[in-house]
């Protein structure tokens, strides 16, 4: 049996073999402290406002089709009367 490097329990020679020097338990735990982390970085990039690269939000929005016109998507747009 080898020994966890994390909790100092044994685990098995198996999994040893296959290269991993921890528990599963602790192996477990690791693996979600990375994935959650990735994760974090992943979100940060598809946000452009949180990673900085945006600084006026409100700039995109602003020459949107249909801002400050009056039409609403649904129903007829108003006709102009001269």
């Amino acid at each position: 049996m080898s020994i966890c490097i994390t909790c100092e329990e044994e685990y098995s020679d198996k999994r040893h073999a296959l290269g991993y020097s921890t528990c599963l338990d602790c192996g477990e735990a690791e693996a979600r402290v990375i994935s959650q982390g990735r994760a974090n970085a992943k979100l940060r990039e598809m946000t452009p406002y949180l990673s900085g690269s945006l600084a006026q939000p409100d700039v995109l929005f602003d020459s949107r089709p249909g801002y400050n016109t009056g039409y609403t998507p649904g129903k007829p747009a108003k006709s102009i009367k001269s």
